[in-house]
């Protein structure tokens, strides 16, 4: 698909800002964790002369660990192609419609067609305005796990285990899974709406596989962006609260920046990303290296690492090794990954693992941290 301008280009030059999707025109899905053959296999059905058919999905933040019952509908990962797509630009607007057939897995052109008609009579005639603030549900419980008492039992478990001298862990990451219940349902879709206060300061995004629950999220931290061979990654680390007035605003900035603890948590997450990138690219370059990225309610230590990819097929090399992140998980990834699926007493499920998409010639994750909270 080409988008011409005034002058007769057919370079595509609209940024992407943000997607709604039905449907899907191919799905990729297995229990088993997500491998290059999968990232091969998704790519077979993307194009750089076509932009903007992408491949959305989500992998699970620890492959090996069991699948609890809520997240059974995303298996190990889920990445589909959109029957329906509504894609918003920088400049404008577009429907498209995606048809994706292949007699050699039997699944011919007129089966394609009977699915997507059985798409669109899904789709709703009238245009509802989603309202961008929330609606303050009545929540009639609230669960926890673990509970105080356990979470501080884990804390102090994970401590000794860092200061235990034979041990290897630097760092690691907890965390908590909170069960609400509400009087009435919650519409995922008006939930996301309601996240785009966040503007351009963070990913908003919501996936839902068939017969399956929501994943809905708000991160302010990218994995990577692949765009050709150019990809950038950032560095995200040390949390405040942002101040009520500007000069208290600028006093936790400035305790941020010259905390010596948030400094070291900071740097491990910088080094660490930029020696992952040093592994596949040629030249890496961090700049800022240092700096505070304040969001609405919140504010974090941040640098941007960008390099140059030696070849392509290094996206796939460079998903596997960023996650999952020090920022979610710890140091050294595998002692630390080990020690969370021993302690904590959930599953994350996609929670902390890589959500966003593939592309022909562009590609972009971030991290699916930060369940939405009004």
């Amino acid at each position: 698909m080409d988008i011409g301008n005034e002058n007769g280009d057919t370079s595509f030059t609209n940024n992407l800002v943000g997607v709604a999707g039905v449907g899907s025109a191919v799905f990729f899905q297995q229990l088993r964790p997500f491998s290059y053959h999968d990232w091969r296999s998704i790519k077979r059905f993307l194009s750089s002369e076509c932009p903007l058919i992408r491949a959305y999905g989500a992998i699970r933040f620890d492959a090996t660990a069991n699948i609890s019952p809520e997240w059974k509908a995303f298996a190990s990962f889920y990445f589909m192609v959109p029957q329906v797509e509504f894609d918003e630009l920088e400049g404008s607007s577009m429907l498209a419609i995606t048809i994706a057939w292949d007699n050699a897995l039997s699944w011919t052109w007129d089966e394609a067609i009977h699915s997507l008609e059985t798409t669109m009579q899904q789709i709703a005639s009238v245009v509802i305005k989603l309202k961008k603030e929330a609606s303050g549900e009545s929540i009639l419980s609230k669960t926890h796990v673990p509970n105080k008492t356990h979470w501080d039992l884990a804390v102090k478990k994970a401590l000794q285990e860092i200061n235990t001298s034979s041990s290897e862990l630097v760092k690691v990451v907890l965390a908590r899974s909170s069960r609400i219940l509400t009087a009435t349902n919650i519409d995922p879709i008006a939930w996301l709406a309601s996240l785009q206060v966040e503007g351009e300061d963070a990913y908003q995004f919501c996936l839902q596989p068939p017969n399956g629950p929501a994943f809905v999220g708000n991160t302010p931290e990218r994995l990577f962006h692949r765009k050709w061979l150019s990809i950038s990654s950032d560095a995200l680390a040390a949390t405040r609260a942002r101040g009520e007035s500007r000069a208290l605003d600028l006093q936790i900035e400035h305790d941020l920046l010259s905390s010596p603890k948030d400094h070291l948590e900071f740097t491990v997450v910088r080094e660490n990303i930029q020696n992952k990138l040093e592994s596949v690219c040629d030249r890496v370059v961090v700049e800022p290296k240092k700096t505070v990225r304040k969001l609405p309610r919140i504010q974090h230590l941040y640098a941007q690492l960008t390099g140059n990819l030696r070849r392509e097929d290094d996206e796939f090399e460079i998903l596997s090794s960023l996650h999952p992140t020090p920022a979610v998980c710890g140091l050294p990834k595998e002692a630390a990954r080990l020690f969370i699926s021993e302690t904590e007493m959930f599953d994350r499920g996609m929670y902390a693992g890589p959500v966003g998409w593939f592309g022909g010639g562009e590609s972009e994750f971030a991290v699916g941290i930060r369940i939405p909270e009004h």
